[in-house]
This record gives C-alpha cells, sequence and structure tokens, in this order.
C-alpha cells in the first residue's frame, strides 16, 4: 500500500516537473532577404531571385521551406512589382516578407526592329492618312534611339527620342527634310493628358505632332510600334 502511494506521488511530481517545463511556440521565424530590395532589373531581362534565408528560435534554419512567389513580375513594362515570400515553423506560426522589383526601361532594350501602324489626323479633327511600316531603333548614348525611318519618311538628318526608366517616350522638336523634299517639323504631342507615349507589353506607343511647312499642313498622329 504504501509503494503504492509513494508511486503515484512521483507520477504527479513528475507531470507537475514535465508541464511547468514545457511551453507553446508561438515565436515566428525571420525571413532574411539576400541581395538587394529593391532590386533592380532593366526591361526585358529576366528575374534571377537573389534567394533568402529563415531561422526560426524552435527549428533552427528553415530557409529550405520558403514558399517564393514572383509571379507578379511583368518584364516587358517598366513599373514597381512585388516578390513575395512565406515561410511556417514546425509550430505553424507564420513569417512573410516582400521584395520590391524595379522594371526600368533603356535605349538598349528599346534599340528593336518594330513593325509600326501610324495614324495622322488633320488639326480639325478629319482624317489625313494612314501608313504600315518597318522601323529599326539604334541606341545611343545613355538614353537617345535613333529612327532608321518616321512616319514612313526617310528623313535627313535622322529622328532621334529619348526614353525615361519609367518607359515614358520624349520626342524632341525636330525639323528635316523628308524622302519628298518636304520641310517637316516633328514634335511629342502632349495636348491630351491621357494620351502619353510610353512603353507597351509589346513595343510602345508615340503621339506626335506632323507639320508639313512646305505644304501649311499640321496633322496630330500616333503610331503603334510592336516588336
Amino acid at each position: 500500500m504504501k509503494k503504492s502511494i509513494a508511486l503515484a506521488a512521483l507520477v504527479a511530481v513528475s507531470s507537475v516537473f514535465i508541464t511547468g517545463c514545457s511551453k507553446d511556440d508561438s515565436e515566428a521565424p525571420i525571413i532574411t532577404l539576400k541581395g538587394s530590395n529593391p532590386f533592380q532589373l532593366e526591361m526585358l531581362d529576366t528575374y534571377v531571385e537573389p534567394g533568402a534565408t529563415a531561422n526560426d528560435n524552435e527549428d533552427g534554419d528553415i530557409s529550405s521551406s520558403i514558399s517564393v512567389d514572383d509571379n507578379d513580375i511583368e518584364n516587358r513594362l517598366p513599373d514597381t512589382y512585388n516578390v513575395y515570400y512565406s515561410v511556417s515553423d514546425a509550430a505553424g506560426n507564420p513569417a512573410d516578407a516582400v521584395r520590391e522589383v524595379v522594371v526600368f526601361a533603356t535605349n538598349n532594350a528599346m534599340a528593336k526592329s518594330y513593325t509600326v501602324i501610324d495614324s495622322c489626323f488633320s488639326t480639325g479633327g478629319v482624317f489625313g492618312l494612314a501608313f504600315n511600316y518597318s522601323q529599326v531603333l539604334t541606341a545611343s548614348g545613355s538614353n537617345v534611339l535613333t529612327f532608321s525611318n518616321f512616319g514612313n519618311f526617310t528623313p535627313t538628318p535622322t529622328m532621334t527620342a529619348t526614353i525615361n526608366g519609367n518607359g515614358t517616350i520624349n520626342l524632341p522638336t525636330q525639323t528635316v527634310t523628308a524622302s519628298g523634299g518636304d520641310n517637316i517639323t516633328f514634335s511629342l504631342n502632349t495636348a491630351d493628358p491621357n494620351k502619353v507615349s510610353k512603353v507597351t507589353l509589346d513595343g510602345f506607343i508615340l503621339y506626335y505632332t506632323l507639320v508639313n511647312n512646305t505644304l501649311s499642313l499640321t496633322n496630330n498622329c500616333v503610331a503603334y510600334f510592336t516588336r
């Protein structure tokens, strides 16, 4: 009888000891991103994941369990995108982190061959002309693009534009001699704030004004350049 009482007391003491020493794991892991954040990505380049580590107070290094979601990135369009990281420890405590990826445009990324659909309207809004042609853009300097031809003309001197990192395009005012001999001034059309010359998913769009000084004719034009 005494042995039974002693054994029961020992079990009770052991139970209290074990319960007193155990604790719930409520602390989340910590994710540490490798590489740059924000991450700079040149337009049309492929995003290469720099990696991340995760450490937990109970489980230690759980980096191999990190889930990475980079489906938000669109490398054809300058903008800021997110890469999402998530992990959970053995107790189910979740952790997450975000890396910003800034896709930026460069003249080298824009220096491609394009097909162009170009439409021009007179200042009164009456349809003027439409034409399709091929175009080659070459890069020079830090942000300058040179057109092989422009507006279905072969101008002298050659026409240029500049590209900003955010994908907007500027066409400096330029007066040239067209292949037919007409004196023409080209400039960026900024009259409508909703019509912005910029990079698109498959090329870029350019709103411009064409003034034929020889014929005293002004046209507002839009050109769609497709890679």
